[in-house]
């Protein structure tokens, strides 16, 4: 039942995102979802990566955490869309419009449990909107592969951190590193590094070896349930978890 419910909410939520009307910003007008007759539960909203890259376990139920029910949030990622810039800043307009459905159309309590959760594009929004979404709400962030990725409070020494804090111009969701206390909600940022299968992912831990595109970066376990239970969920110091892995 509670699952059922969980995943009423999260169509509910998504009603007036939709890849004509909130990427494009149309206006159409558009039912409001009934309200909740109980306590709502938990959602997670997801942003895949570059042509949807991990959509498929971070979108399954039995991988999320805590009951919680994934919910794509839609923005230009595939093949055509190649500038990143406007893509990021479309996909924070989407996750921000699932947010204000949640609290606002849908009437749900600030106290409703939200994990936003993001991979390599998909991380810029995510991490975007947990730096700037208000506080007072019960969000927890999980982060793999983000190219802004901090170096500090890292379990890793010497960590160089992610490729956009390295570039001498601003990226895709912000200018150079994320700041060590930037996030407004407990956030959990995982990368791949030198220890890893395919060694470190050039995304998120810096470098040159762009053959780590292809060896590295793809391959995450997107079980954000399990990378919660092995790392834990907030709070956390800074609102900041990041590791690097294995």
């Amino acid at each position: 039942m509670r699952r059922l419910k969980a995943r009423l909410l999260a169509t509910a939520v998504l009603s007036v995102v939709t890849l004509t009307g909130a990427i494009a910003g149309a206006g159409a007008a558009q039912a409001a979802p009934a309200r909740p007759d109980g306590a709502c539960g938990p959602v997670m909203f997801v942003v895949p990566g570059y042509r949807d890259g991990g959509a498929q376990k971070l979108l399954d139920p039995g991988l999320a955490p805590g009951g919680a029910n994934p919910v794509r949030i839609p923005y230009p990622n595939a093949e055509a869309d190649i500038n990143l810039y406007t893509d990021v800043d479309a996909g924070v307009a989407n996750l921000r419009t699932a947010l204000y459905n949640l609290y606002v159309t849908y009437g749900c309590d600030l106290d409703t449990k939200v994990y936003i959760v993001g991979f390599s594009l998909g991380a810029l929004v995510a991490g975007t909107v947990l730096e700037t979404e208000p506080p007072g709400r019960n969000i927890q962030g999980v982060l793999f592969a983000d190219g802004r990725r901090q170096p500090g409070e890292s379990n890793w020494p010497g960590d160089p951190g992610g490729l956009i804090g390295h570039l001498p111009v601003p990226g895709p969701g912000g200018t150079g590193f994320r700041p060590l206390d930037s996030f407004r909600y407990p956030t959990l940022s995982l990368c791949n590094g030198p220890n890893s299968g395919g060694g470190a992912d050039l995304i998120c831990f810096g470098g040159t070896n762009l053959d780590s595109y292809f060896t590295s970066h793809p391959y995450y376990s997107f079980e954000v349930g399990n990378e919660l239970n092995i790392h834990g969920e907030g709070p956390y110091q800074d609102n900041l978890r990041n590791r690097v892995i294995p």
